[in-house]
């Protein structure tokens, strides 16, 4: 996608952020906390809405067409605009607000979705309590997303959608502009009516918390959670009656899951897979879900603006490479020898190539350069494992040794057995996890393991970052370099998936991972320097920006 018409953004003096159906990306400072929330979570809110209803699934589908989708898709798009943008924005300031307390200064940094903020808060203005505001906002965005486009599509065909077949009170921001000239009235019944079904079906205990002052956090409790599913589907079923009376034709709560299995059913058919799948049935996704399905779609942004430049140069002999890094203090004050593997398909979207990218998986040491177009990443490539086993031999005891592995490279058969041995028994291991954790971590979940996870804050000259260090075996461990919200939904997905299996170690100087703080610093801060980002999508067809 290109251009700010195809994509959903959040831009402004700050950080920024901008979503795709294919996935997300943030370009965060690292410099105001809160900021870096609020764009995160305003990302991630728009990945959700598209989710989790009928018009979503429709841009989805029309993003991912060969061919002729492109048009239809931005007619879609634009007819969701105001929806989508409005329930990310105050959905990702409220949640932020709760954590970082009021965010006025911050919200002026992005002047043009200050009126969209100012609009909803209106509307949420006689509906009493944080998270019940927060609830009847979710069922709001969601109700005018639920629209029968699906029908539409299954009846017209692919190539048959006309936009101007459905009735305005069956698009999205024309249905959110019902609903703001309604005004708060009809939201505050909507949220007393859920208040009564709460009631009636799990007492009053659940709503005690929400409250004038209280805090978001303390009244969502995961106590409570079946009670605020009950509260946001009565929400949203007094809502889509209203909007029924007038004439709209609407969806139950979870109505578009048919119709998207259909769909998918029908794009395969005339296409082929596309990357799309179903969510099957009615399964309640927990927040291991959750937080799997936002891994995957989020990509961090480690550059100012373009990616970094690189070249691949000549093989030099080991002695050279040690003579030339070897003086270069990185880690505890030691020089580091850092060497990387990462397939030709990651390296080819990590990077500007100035000349042709390596051919195969690339095994190199990464060295900063100058040609006559400036600063540039030198790849230096290692041609066999031999070369490596030569390279830590010469480079002794000077400093960290380190091998970082690309999980995608993984997946290629014999790399491990050939690779990871060579570096030498004593040598430090890192996977860079730049895949999907699903890929992996049930596997550790199968073997019975006990994986350790050691959650970091790193600080470079582009401001605070967040690392998380995984081992299941002291052996190799494996790293994620994102942001703090990035690290903690990793930590709620292993912990949903391995449970007690599962130790969070939140002090760095000591355990197991003392063993390989120095080296694994000196990686991160590698990382930070030198990969254009971070995403989990490797192994995946991303759509070109």
């Amino acid at each position: 996608m290109s251009g700010h018409l195809e994509r959903l953004c959040l831009d402004g003096a700050g950080s920024t952020g901008f979503y795709t159906p294919h996935a997300f990306d943030l370009r965060l400072l690292g410099t105001e906390l809160a900021a870096d929330h609020v764009v995160y979570l305003h990302e991630v809110h728009h990945a959700v809405l598209n989710d989790a209803t009928a018009w979503g699934g429709a841009l989805h589908v029309y993003a991912r067409l060969p061919g002729g989708g492109r048009e239809t898709f931005g007619q879609l798009l634009d007819a969701c605009r105001t929806t989508h943008e409005s329930f990310a924005t105050f959905s990702s300031v409220q949640i932020a607000a709760a954590r970082h307390g009021p965010l006025g200064p911050m919200i002026a940094a992005y002047p043009r979705y200050v009126p969209l903020y100012q609009a909803v808060e209106r509307l949420m203005a006689l509906v009493v309590g944080p998270h019940r505001r927060q609830q009847a906002t979710n069922a709001l965005a969601r109700l005018c997303m639920q629209t029968p486009i699906i029908d539409e599509i299954l009846a017209a065909g692919l190539a048959g959608l006309r936009l101007a077949a459905l009735r305005a009170l069956d698009r999205p921001d024309d249905r959110w502009a019902w609903f703001l000239r309604r005004g708060p009235q009809l939201l505050a019944a909507a949220a007393q009516a859920a208040d009564g079904a709460v009631t009636a079906g799990f007492g009053p205990a659940a709503l005690g918390g929400d409250g004038p002052g209280s805090d978001l956090y303390t009244a969502a409790h995961r106590s409570h959670d079946d009670a605020w599913e009950l509260w946001e589907t009565a929400a949203y079923e007094h809502l889509r009656a209203a909007l029924a009376a007038a004439g709209g034709r609407t969806l139950s709560f979870n109505g578009h899951q048919d119709g998207i299995a259909r769909l998918v059913e029908l794009v395969q058919r005339d296409h082929g897979f596309v990357g799309l799948r179903a969510e099957p049935g009615e399964r309640r996704r927990s927040d291991a879900d959750f937080a799997a399905a936002v891994l995957q779609q989020v990509r961090h942004d480690l550059t100012a603006g373009e990616r970094h430049r690189a070249v691949a140069m000549s093989a030099r002999r080991a002695e050279d490479l040690v003579d030339l890094l070897g003086d270069v203090p990185v880690a505890g004050g030691r020089p580091a020898m850092i060497v990387d593997a990462r397939p030709t398909a990651r390296l080819a979207s990590l990077y500007r190539w100035a000349g042709r990218p390596p051919d195969s998986v690339a095994v190199a040491v990464r060295l900063f350069a100058e040609d006559d177009d400036g600063d540039v990443i030198g790849h230096v490539p290692l041609r066999d494992p031999a070369a490596l086993a030569a390279l830590a031999e010469r480079w002794g005891k000077r400093g960290p040794f380190v091998l970082c592995v690309g999980a995608s490279c993984l997946a290629e058969p014999g790399f491990a057995a050939r690779w990871l041995p060579a570096a030498g028994p004593h040598r430090s291991i890192f996977v860079l996890v730049d895949v999907e954790p699903e890929r992996f971590v049930p596997g550790w979940a199968g073997d019975g393991r006990t994986v350790v996870a050691v959650p970091l804050e790193v600080e470079d000259t582009a401001g605070r970052r967040g690392a998380l260090l995984l081992t299941p075996d002291e052996r190799v461990w494996w790293l994620i370099v994102a942001d703090d919200v990035t690290v903690g939904l990793a930590i709620e997905y292993l912990r949903g998936v391995l449970g007690p299996a599962l130790h969070v170690d939140g002090d760095a100087d000591a355990g197991v991972f003392a063993a390989v703080r120095e080296p694994a610093l000196a990686l991160i801060t590698h990382v930070l320097a030198t990969e254009s980002f971070t995403s989990f999508d490797a192994l995946e067809a991303r759509h070109a920006d």
